[in-house]
């Protein structure tokens, strides 16, 4: 038995390959979707009209839903198998829960109605085990296994005691899995708008998950809601409301890269689909990009041989004017001297200046003539 599952396991991949608009209009769509409300002390408010908004898209939108309202875990399992039996190989399983949550010992549990929970040792025992979801939706060997859980508020157990740590442990999952969690790993859900915003990106027509996810990321960021936890399958492409044309590999890698300069990115779409419809427009839009450069290349070398002459003019000019200024500089200091030693000159041969000295200044002295002697002048 064994060897046939591990040979299922490496068969239904290679047959099934992408799937087409064809076959995802034909492949089974199952969702159970559970909305606990009614706890004994710390009721939920939203937890019921946001599973029951959840029923009605789904269902809208080719899914059979198992649907169950505050549940305890008798009905929970019980329902949880009508679930796992319904899952059919290449077909789409949705399992979405709306409710408290705690972990304990690095493992999560879905909490449900009169679970007579009193501490956290009871949790493993009382509750509903996440990762038993997990394996049971793995071995139905669905194309895509979709979980959706808006929970891990605040105070899942009352007044009774609080968990070790807060909201979920962190969820790993198989390749073929997808899981859209409104809150990170080891925190609380302090938001009650989670399943709104999921559904108001869901029901757009055309919507990938990829898309979706980061849409979402976007969509809460603006809110300032808390960031969820969103992992996403690889090469298992779906969409909640089908699109008119699912487009191919190579034309989905030619929509990211179509406006994109990434030398890079164009050489290795070239390399990957040498054959596809849309390689010469991106050898085009490669040769274009390679022009530009080119052209701007140039264009900077130019623009650099301007500046440096623009520099060098611009140093020439106020060399010259410095050359200038010292010139102008030296003739006003041999204009000065040369005036200065006018000045000297001039007072060297000047008479009357020297006249003006006291050793040149004529002394007269008078002198009173004896009786029969002339009046005489003395100079001395």
């Amino acid at each position: 038995m064994f060897r046939i599952i591990f040979l299922l396991t490496l068969i239904f991949p290679l047959l099934w390959g992408a799937p087409t608009l064809k076959t995802m209009k034909k492949e089974s769509r199952v969702a159970i979707v559970i909305g606990n409300s009614n706890y004994d002390d710390h009721e939920l408010s939203n937890s019921h009209h946001n599973a029951r908004k959840m029923k009605m898209f789904l269902e809208k939108n080719g899914f059979y839903v198992y649907y169950g309202e505050n549940l305890d875990k008798r009905n929970f399992v019980r329902l949880l198998r009508k679930f796992n039996k319904a899952l059919k190989p290449k077909g789409v399983g949705l399992f979405y829960y709306s409710g408290h949550a705690a972990q304990t010992r690095g493992k999560n549990y879905l909490i449900t109605l009169d679970n007579g929970i009193l501490n956290e040792s009871m949790i493993v025992r009382k509750s509903i085990s996440l990762n038993s979801i997990y394996s049971a939706m793995s071995e139905s060997y669905n194309r895509l296994n979709i979980v959706i859980l808006d929970t891990a508020y605040e105070a899942p157990f009352g007044t009774l005691f609080t968990p070790q740590k807060k909201g979920l442990a962190p969820i790993r999952t198989a390749k073929a899995q997808v899981s859209f969690i409104s809150n990170r790993a080891n925190t609380l859900n302090t938001s009650e708008t989670f399943t709104q915003d999921f559904l108001q990106l869901a029901k757009i027509k055309g919507l990938e998950l990829t898309a979706l996810k980061k849409r979402l990321e976007s969509l809460r960021r603006k809110h300032h809601q808390p960031s969820p936890y969103l992992s996403i399958a690889r090469n298992q492409p779906f969409y909640f409301v089908l699109p008119n044309h699912i487009p191919s590999a190579d034309e989905l890698a030619y929509s990211k890269i179509k406006e994109s300069n990434d030398k890079h990115a164009l050489n290795k779409f070239i390399t990957t689909y040498p054959k596809s419809k849309y390689t010469n427009k991106v050898k085009q839009r490669l040769q274009r990009i390679k022009e530009e450069e080119a052209l701007a290349q140039r264009e900077a070398q130019r623009r650099k041989f301007r500046e440096d002459a623009e520099r060098a003019t611009r140093k020439a000019r106020e060399a010259k004017y410095k050359a200038d200024e010292e010139l102008r500089q030296a003739y006003k200091r041999e204009q000065q001297q040369k005036v200065l030693a006018e000045k000297k000159a001039a007072e060297k041969h000047d008479i009357s200046f020297k006249l003006t000295k006291p050793e040149d200044v004529v002394k007269k002295k008078s002198v009173k003539p004896e009786a029969g002697q002339e009046r005489q002048i003395h100079l001395e």
